[in-house]
C-alpha cells in the first residue's frame, strides 16, 4: 500500500511487520528504509505503481539496523548505494543477529552491504532534495533522522513518532541518550513528521512534548535526565525565604 505525501515523495507500508518505506523522487531517487525481505515483493509492486523499477531506486538509507527496516536491502544492494550511520552498518554488515533480530523474525541475518557510513551532519545532495543526517540515538546506537531543512521534513525512523508514543529502548540503545536526542530534534524547526511507524504528523513540537511525559512516567529516571536536558521543568519547590 502507497500513499502519495507529495508531487515527488511516498510513504509504502509493505507490510505487518515492515516499517515504512519513503520514497523520494528527484535527480536520485532515495528510498529510506526498505522494509523486510519477507515483504520485498510488496515493497516491488508498490514502487511499480508509482512508476519506479527497483532498477531506478539510487540510494537506499537505512534510519537504523533492525531487520524491519534493512530487509530489502538485500534486493537492492546490487544496483543502488546502502547508506547507513556507521554503528548501525557495523551490525549490519557483520550480521549482529542480537540487535538486528533478523533470525527471530525469519530473515537471513548475513549477506548485507553497507556502501556508504554515515555520520552526524554528513549530507546528501539528490538536487531538489537535500538531505542531512542527524546522529538520534536512543532506541538503538545507530538510529538516524534524515532531516530536508528547506522543505522542513523529518524522516524519523524509530526515534520519533506521533502523538508522544514510546520507542522502545534496546539494549544497544540508551534512555539517556533517547532523551538527548529528542532534546535536539526539539530545536528543530519540522513541520512534517515522517516516521518509521504510525501517522505522519504536523505538530511535531506537541509530539516531542508527550513523549517526553510519557518516558518520565515509564521510566522513574527519565524525569531527572529531562529535567537536566532541560525538556522539564522541576517539580522541586524552593521555599520562599
Amino acid at each position: 500500500m502507497y500513499t502519495r505525501i507529495g508531487q515527488d515523495l511516498y510513504q509504502i507500508k509493505p507490510g505487518k511487520l515492515s516499517s515504512h518505506c519513503y520514497l523520494i523522487l528527484s535527480e536520485k531517487n532515495i528510498l529510506i528504509d526498505s522494509g523486510t525481505s519477507r515483504d520485498f515483493p510488496t515493497l516491488q509492486s508498490d514502487l511499480e505503481g508509482v512508476g519506479v523499477k527497483v532498477s531506478d531506486i539510487d540510494m537506499v538509507i537505512n534510519t537504523h539496523e533492525h531487520f524491519d527496516h534493512i530487509g530489502g536491502n538485500r534486493f537492492l544492494q546490487n544496483h543502488a548505494i546502502i547508506a547507513a550511520h556507521r554503528y548501525a552498518a557495523v551490525k549490519i554488515v557483520y550480521g549482529d543477529d542480537e540487535v538486528t533480530m533478523c533470525r527471530a523474525n525469519e530473515q537471513d541475518v548475513a549477506g548485507y552491504r553497507i556502501h556508504v557510513w554515515l555520520g552526524n551532519t554528513d549530507v546528501i545532495d539528490a538536487g531538489s532534495w537535500f538531505l542531512k543526517v542527524l546522529h538520534t540515538p536512543g532506541h538503538t546506537s545507530g538510529c538516524i533522522c534524515v532531516y530536508e531543512p528547506r522543505k522542513r521534513i523529518l524522516f524519523s525512523g524509530d526515534a520519533l513518532f506521533a502523538s508522544g508514543t514510546l520507542s522502545t529502548i534496546f539494549n544497544s540503545g540508551s534512555l539517556a541518550e533517547y532523551l538527548n536526542s529528542l532534546r535536539r530534534l526539539s530545536t528543530m524547526k519540522i513541520d512534517l513528521l515522517l516516521p518509521g511507524h504510525g501517522r505522519i504528523s504536523d505538530n511535531v513540537e506537541e509530539d516531542i512534548s508527550k513523549t517526553v511525559e510519557a518516558a518520565v512516567t515509564k521510566f522513574p529516571e527519565a524525569e531527572r535526565l529531562a529535567v537536566m536536558l532541560g525538556l522539564k521543568e522541576s517539580r522541586s519547590i524552593i521555599p520562599y525565604s
